[in-house]
Protein backbone atom coordinates (compact mmCIF):
# COMPACT_ATOMS: atom_id res chain seq x y z
CA UNK A 1 0.00 0.00 0.00
CA UNK A 2 2.89 2.44 1.06
CA UNK A 3 4.50 1.75 -2.20
CA UNK A 4 1.52 2.75 -4.39
CA UNK A 5 0.89 6.07 -2.21
CA UNK A 6 4.34 7.06 -3.13
CA UNK A 7 4.38 5.90 -6.70
CA UNK A 8 0.99 8.18 -6.69
CA UNK A 9 3.11 10.55 -5.70
CA UNK A 10 5.66 10.74 -7.92
CA UNK A 11 3.20 10.88 -10.84
CA UNK A 12 0.91 13.81 -9.09
CA UNK A 13 3.88 15.99 -8.23
CA UNK A 14 5.36 17.17 -11.55
CA UNK A 15 1.93 17.15 -12.53
CA UNK A 16 0.90 19.90 -10.09
CA UNK A 17 4.45 21.74 -10.69
CA UNK A 18 4.14 21.78 -14.50
CA UNK A 19 1.00 23.99 -14.01
CA UNK A 20 2.55 26.82 -15.48
CA UNK A 21 2.44 25.03 -18.75
CA UNK A 22 -1.18 25.60 -18.72
CA UNK A 23 -0.59 29.71 -18.41
CA UNK A 24 -2.62 31.43 -20.93
CA UNK A 25 0.44 33.37 -23.29
CA UNK A 26 0.74 33.70 -26.96
CA UNK A 27 2.91 30.93 -26.99
CA UNK A 28 0.72 28.43 -25.04
CA UNK A 29 -2.28 29.25 -26.89
CA UNK A 30 -0.09 28.82 -30.35
CA UNK A 31 1.21 25.54 -29.41
CA UNK A 32 -1.56 23.95 -28.29
CA UNK A 33 -3.52 24.93 -31.61
CA UNK A 34 -0.58 23.68 -33.59
CA UNK A 35 -0.45 19.94 -31.33
CA UNK A 36 -4.61 20.06 -33.36
CA UNK A 37 -3.28 21.23 -36.31
CA UNK A 38 -0.28 18.33 -36.56
CA UNK A 39 -2.66 15.71 -35.34
CA UNK A 40 -4.59 16.45 -38.41
CA UNK A 41 -1.45 16.61 -40.77
CA UNK A 42 -1.60 20.46 -41.16
CA UNK A 43 1.25 22.73 -41.16
CA UNK A 44 2.01 24.89 -37.90
CA UNK A 45 1.08 28.42 -37.80
CA UNK A 46 3.43 30.94 -37.35
CA UNK A 47 3.10 34.40 -35.05
CA UNK A 48 3.13 37.07 -37.40
CA UNK A 49 4.35 40.60 -35.55
CA UNK A 50 2.19 42.19 -37.58
CA UNK A 51 -0.86 40.03 -36.53
CA UNK A 52 0.04 40.39 -33.38
CA UNK A 53 -0.07 44.36 -33.43
CA UNK A 54 -3.02 44.38 -34.92
CA UNK A 55 -4.88 41.61 -32.29
CA UNK A 56 -3.56 43.67 -29.55
CA UNK A 57 -5.05 47.36 -31.75
CA UNK A 58 -8.13 45.38 -31.87
CA UNK A 59 -8.14 44.27 -28.20
CA UNK A 60 -7.73 48.05 -27.05
CA UNK A 61 -10.31 49.27 -29.34
CA UNK A 62 -12.83 46.89 -27.75
CA UNK A 63 -11.71 47.76 -24.12
CA UNK A 64 -11.32 51.46 -25.04
CA UNK A 65 -14.91 51.09 -26.14
CA UNK A 66 -16.12 48.49 -23.32
CA UNK A 67 -17.65 45.87 -25.73
CA UNK A 68 -17.17 42.45 -26.83
CA UNK A 69 -18.38 41.00 -30.62
CA UNK A 70 -16.45 40.09 -33.67
CA UNK A 71 -17.91 43.42 -35.15
CA UNK A 72 -17.75 46.37 -33.09
CA UNK A 73 -20.90 48.60 -33.03
CA UNK A 74 -19.38 51.25 -35.35
CA UNK A 75 -19.84 48.02 -37.72
CA UNK A 76 -15.24 48.02 -38.78
CA UNK A 77 -14.91 44.56 -39.42
CA UNK A 78 -11.81 42.52 -37.15
CA UNK A 79 -9.86 42.65 -40.30
CA UNK A 80 -9.79 46.14 -40.43
CA UNK A 81 -6.73 46.00 -38.02
CA UNK A 82 -4.64 43.62 -40.15
CA UNK A 83 -4.97 46.37 -43.59
CA UNK A 84 -3.82 49.12 -40.93
CA UNK A 85 -0.51 47.09 -39.53
CA UNK A 86 0.08 46.55 -43.55
CA UNK A 87 -0.54 42.53 -43.45
CA UNK A 88 -2.04 42.16 -47.27
CA UNK A 89 -4.32 39.01 -46.95
CA UNK A 90 -5.94 36.27 -49.03
CA UNK A 91 -8.21 34.88 -46.10
CA UNK A 92 -8.50 35.75 -42.15
CA UNK A 93 -9.98 34.83 -39.25
CA UNK A 94 -10.88 35.61 -35.94
CA UNK A 95 -10.87 33.52 -32.37
CA UNK A 96 -12.42 35.27 -29.74
CA UNK A 97 -12.26 34.12 -25.93
CA UNK A 98 -13.38 35.30 -22.64
CA UNK A 99 -13.07 33.92 -19.16
CA UNK A 100 -10.71 31.24 -19.48
CA UNK A 101 -7.74 30.03 -17.20
CA UNK A 102 -6.30 27.43 -19.01
CA UNK A 103 -4.91 27.55 -22.20
CA UNK A 104 -5.91 23.66 -22.75
CA UNK A 105 -9.45 24.64 -21.91
CA UNK A 106 -9.38 27.55 -24.07
CA UNK A 107 -8.32 25.42 -26.78
CA UNK A 108 -10.19 23.08 -26.34
CA UNK A 109 -13.41 25.19 -26.41
CA UNK A 110 -12.20 26.39 -29.31
CA UNK A 111 -11.90 22.91 -31.02
CA UNK A 112 -15.54 22.45 -29.66
CA UNK A 113 -17.25 24.97 -31.19
CA UNK A 114 -17.64 24.87 -35.40
CA UNK A 115 -16.20 27.97 -36.21
CA UNK A 116 -13.98 28.16 -33.83
CA UNK A 117 -12.45 24.79 -34.43
CA UNK A 118 -13.02 26.16 -38.56
CA UNK A 119 -10.21 28.71 -38.30
CA UNK A 120 -7.59 26.94 -36.73
CA UNK A 121 -7.86 23.73 -38.56
CA UNK A 122 -8.29 26.03 -42.12
CA UNK A 123 -5.03 25.12 -44.34
CA UNK A 124 -5.60 28.39 -45.70
CA UNK A 125 -4.24 29.89 -42.23
CA UNK A 126 -0.26 30.34 -42.07
CA UNK A 127 0.18 33.05 -39.64
CA UNK A 128 -1.69 34.47 -36.66
CA UNK A 129 -1.53 37.05 -34.21
CA UNK A 130 -2.54 36.67 -30.50
CA UNK A 131 -3.56 39.58 -27.62
CA UNK A 132 -4.64 38.68 -24.04
CA UNK A 133 -5.23 40.50 -21.48
CA UNK A 134 -6.43 39.59 -17.78
CA UNK A 135 -9.70 40.02 -17.21
CA UNK A 136 -12.76 41.43 -19.92
CA UNK A 137 -12.96 44.64 -22.09
CA UNK A 138 -16.46 45.12 -20.69
CA UNK A 139 -15.46 45.57 -17.04
CA UNK A 140 -14.25 43.68 -14.44
CA UNK A 141 -14.00 39.81 -14.76
CA UNK A 142 -12.12 36.92 -14.06
CA UNK A 143 -9.98 34.78 -16.22
CA UNK A 144 -8.30 36.25 -19.50
CA UNK A 145 -9.85 37.43 -22.78
CA UNK A 146 -8.19 36.73 -25.90
CA UNK A 147 -8.15 37.42 -29.67
CA UNK A 148 -6.17 35.91 -32.35
CA UNK A 149 -6.05 36.85 -35.79
CA UNK A 150 -5.86 33.98 -38.39
CA UNK A 151 -4.70 35.40 -41.92
CA UNK A 152 -2.85 34.21 -45.48
CA UNK A 153 -0.72 36.87 -46.64
CA UNK A 154 -1.50 37.92 -50.19
CA UNK A 155 1.44 37.36 -52.46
Amino acid sequence: MLKKLIFALLIAVPLFASGGNDEITPENVLAYMNTDRADAGLPPLHIDARLTKAAEDRMHDMEDGGWWSHESPNGLSPFTWLTLRDYGYEAAGENLARGFDTAPFLVESWMESHGHRENIMSPLYEDCGIAIIDGATTGRATGKSVVVLFAKPRR
